[in-house]
C-alpha cells in the first residue's frame, strides 16, 4: 500500500508529494477503462496504485485464460479490452512479452513506464549477458515520466532492446547505478499472483496468470518462433544462486517524485524515482536461502520449513500457496503433468511445422554447430528446438520421479498425500493410458504424408527427436524403420544427426561450454572432455513413467514402441491450438 500524498487527476497544478513505502497486496479485479486512447503517451499519475496493480493482474489473467497464440494476436483478441486500431504490430519473445504487455497497460491508463535497456555482467567478464555466469547489472534505462507522442513507435521499439539477459540480475545489487525493474517476492498469495513474472536461468521467462486452490502457479509465455503456451512453475524453472535472479519476481514500483500537475490533469517535469527493496513490503529472499537459511550463508544449504517439516522448494511452493485443506493426489498429479506435457508436444510441433514449411530441412547443414546450441541468434534460434525439447526431458523425468514419489508415500502414510481407491498402481496405470491415448498429434514426413502420433511415442523417442533444424522432419520427432524411409537427409545429415546422440541424451542445458565443433570433430563424452567435442552425456536419465506403472503392477515392458499411423494429407484435426488440456478448464483436471 501506497502511504502518503496522491495527487488524483484533474488536481490543481502543484507539486506531487509522496513517502515510497509499497506493498503487493490487491488481487485482480476488474480491468480499468483506458485514459489514452490515441497514438500519445500522457502520464496522469505518479505512481501505480494497489488498483492499478490490481487491474493489470486482471489484464495479465485475462491474456493467459485466454487462447490467443501469438503476443501481437493476444493483444489483438478479446482478451484485450484495449485493443484499437493505432496499436502496432507486436510480435516477440518472452522477454519481449513480459515487457510489452506492461508497457502496453501503462501506455492505456497513462501510467509512468520505465525499463532497462542495457545490461553488462556483473563481474565484467566478456560473456552472452543472457547466460552470463556471474549475473548482470543495469547498464541503461529508458523511461516515459511525462509523454511519448507516439506510443507504438516506442513499444514497438522494446522488443529490439530487451532479452532475458534483464532478469539476470542479483536482487540486492543487480540495479548497478540506476534500479533493477525486478525484485524477488516472498511466496505467499498475498505477493505471488497475476503479473509476477517467472525467470528460467536458462533463457526463459514466464508471466504469471493463475494461481489456483491447489497452489498451482500457472504461466503464460512466448517463444522466439512467437508461439505463446501456457505451463504451470515448477522444476522447468530452474531454482539457482541469488546472483542469477531465477524464481518468481515481480515489477519494482516506480514513482515520479516533485511533478507539477497540467491543466489537462497530465505529470510536467519532476524526477522518475524507483522505490527500494527495504520499503517494500512483500520482498523476499527466501526463494533463495530458504525460509530457515543456513548459518552459514551458503544460499543452496537453507531450508524450506512448512509445519515442521522440511520441503524440496517447488513442493514448499506449492503447499504455501495452497488451501490449508489441501493434500496431493496421486491421480490429479500424473494427469495434470501428463497434460501439461502433451501441451508442450505440440507447441514443439508447431516450432516444427514452421521449420518444414520454411524447407529448412532442405538447407545443406553448416559446417559447424553455433557457439551454443542453447542460446544463439537466426535460423538455428528459430528454428531448432534443443532448449524446448531439454524442458519437454525434465518434464518427463521429474513427472517420473513425482509419480514414485506420491506412490511411496501414499503406501507409508505420510501426510499431505490423499487417494481414495483401493488400487493405485492400477489407478495410475489406467489414468497414464487414458490421457495419452487421449494427446494425439500429426507431423508432415518429408512427402507430403503425415504420420499420426501420440503421447506414447514422444516418451519412447524422447532421447531420439532431433533438435536440428536441417534434419528432416521424421528425424525430428525421433521415426526409425519405415517411418523413416521418406526422409530426404543425405549422408552427411545422417552423420550429424548419429554425432549429435549423446547431445540429445542430455536433459541440462549447458550454456557456458563451447559447441561450435565440426562433424569430425564431435566425439563421444566418454573418449573426450567438452573443450575437446566430447560433448553431451553417456547415457539419458529414466524418464519411462509408463515402464515404471507398468513395474508396480508386475506386468512385462514391452521392447517396442507403439505403431504410428500414416494419414490422409486432407485430415486437419490437430490444427490450431496447442495448449494442455486443462487450460480449457482452467486449470483443473476432468476426469
Amino acid at each position: 500500500m501506497l502511504r502518503g500524498l496522491l495527487l488524483g487527476m484533474g488536481a490543481a497544478a502543484g507539486m506531487a508529494a509522496m513517502t515510497p513505502v509499497f506493498a503487493t497486496s490487491g488481487h485482480a479485479s476488474e480491468i480499468p477503462e483506458a485514459v489514452n486512447t490515441g497514438t500519445r503517451w500522457e502520464v496522469y499519475k505518479t505512481h501505480w496504485s494497489e488498483q492499478d496493480e490490481a487491474g493489470y493482474a486482471a489484464f495479465v489473467q485475462s491474456i493467459g485464460r485466454s487462447d490467443c497464440s501469438s503476443l501481437d494476436a493476444c493483444l489483438k483478441s478479446e482478451a484485450n479490452p484495449y485493443r484499437s486500431s493505432v496499436d502496432p504490430n507486436l510480435p516477440g519473445d518472452c522477454a519481449d512479452m513480459a515487457y510489452v504487455l506492461r508497457a502496453y497497460y501503462a501506455w492505456k491508463n497513462g501510467l509512468p513506464f520505465s525499463y532497462q535497456n542495457a545490461m553488462r555482467t556483473a563481474d565484467g567478464k566478456r560473456e552472452d549477458l543472457r547466460y552470463s555466469t556471474g549475473g548482470n547489472a543495469v547498464a541503461g534505462r529508458r523511461q516515459i515520466r511525462n509523454y511519448v507522442t507516439n506510443a507504438p513507435a516506442f513499444i514497438a521499439r522494446i522488443g529490439g532492446e530487451v532479452s532475458t539477459a534483464m532478469f539476470r540480475t542479483h536482487p540486492e545489487t543487480g540495479g548497478g547505478r540506476s534500479h533493477d525493474d525486478f525484485y524477488p517476492v516472498e511466496i505467499s498469495r498475498d505477493t505471488v499472483k497475476p503479473g509476477v513474472l517467472a525467470y528460467d536461468i536458462f533463457g526463459h521467462v514466464g508471466i504469471v496468470y493463475e494461481v489456483l486452490d491447489n497452489g498451482r502457479v500457472l504461466v503464460v509465455a512466448s517463444h522466439p518462433d512467437n508461439s505463446v503456451t501456457r505451463t504451470a512453475y515448477g522444476p522447468n524453472f530452474m531454482r539457482s544462486k541469488p546472483e542469477l535472479g531465477a524464481g518468481l519476481k515481480a515489477w519494482r514500483p516506480i514513482y515520479v517524485d516533485g511533478a507539477k500537475i497540467d491543466e489537462d490533469g497530465s505529470l510536467l517535469g519532476g524526477e522518475l524515482r524507483a522505490v527500494s527493496n527495504e520499503a517494500i513490503v512483500g520482498y523476499s529472499l527466501e526463494q533463495y536461502f530458504g525460509n530457515t537459511p543456513h548459518p552459514s550463508g551458503i544460499w543452496h544449504y537453507g531450508e524450506f520449513r512448512y509445519q515442521n517439516r522440511t520441503l524440496k522448494y517447488y513442493d514448499y511452493v506449492r503447499r504455501k500457496l495452497a488451501a490449508p485443506s489441501f493434500a496431493y493426489d496421486p491421480i490429479e498429479e500424473l494427469r495434470f503433468g501428463l497434460q501439461t506435457i502433451c501441451g508442450d508436444i505440440k507447441s514443439r510441433k508447431a516450432a516444427i511445422d514452421a521449420a518444414f514449411f520454411a524447407k529448412v530441412h532442405l538447407k545443406p547443414h553448416p559446417n559447424k554447430l553455433p557457439p551454443n546450441i542453447y542460446g544463439t541468434f537466426g535460423e538455428w534460434e528459430e528454428y531448432s528446438t534443443p532448449s524446448r525439447d531439454a524442458r519437454l526431458k525434465v518434464s518427463f523425468i521429474e513427472l517420473r520421479r513425482d509419480v514414485q514419489l506420491l506412490y511411496e508415500d501414499e503406501k507409508n502414510g505420510v501426510p499431505g498425500v490423499s487417494y481414495d481407491g483401493s488400487d493405485l498402481a492400477g489407478d495410475l496405470l489406467a489414468a497414464f493410458e487414458e490421457e495419452k491415448n487421449a494427446c494425439t498429434y500429426t507431423y508432415w514426413r518429408s512427402d507430403n504424408t503425415r504420420m499420426r502420433l501420440n503421447l506414447g511415442h514422444a516418451m519412447d523417442r524422447l532421447w531420439d527427436m532431433s533438435f536440428d533444424p536441417y534434419h528432416c522432419p521424421e528425424r525430428r520427432w525421433g521415426a526409425s524403420g519405415t517411418e523413416l524411409e521418406t526422409c530426404t537427409d543425405n549422408d552427411e545429415k545422417s552423420q550429424w544427426y548419429n554425432a549429435q546422440r549423446f547431445l540429445r541424451f542430455q536433459a541440462r542445458r549447458t550454456y557456458d561450454v563451447r559447441m561450435d565443433f565440426g562433424l569430425n570433430e564431435l566425439k563421444p563424452p566418454m573418449m573426450a572432455a567438452p573443450s575437446d567435442g566430447g560433448l553431451g552425456v553417456e547415457a539419458p536419465a529414466d524418464a519411462d513413467i509408463r515402464a515404471y506403472l507398468l513395474g508396480l503392477s508386475g506386468a512385462v515392458v514391452a521392447q517396442s514402441e507403439e505403431d504410428g499411423t500414416i494419414i490422409p494429407i486432407a485430415i486437419t484435426d490437430d490444427a490450431g491450438s496447442f495448449f494442455p488440456a486443462w487450460h480449457r478448464t482452467g486449470g483443473h483436471i476432468e476426469r
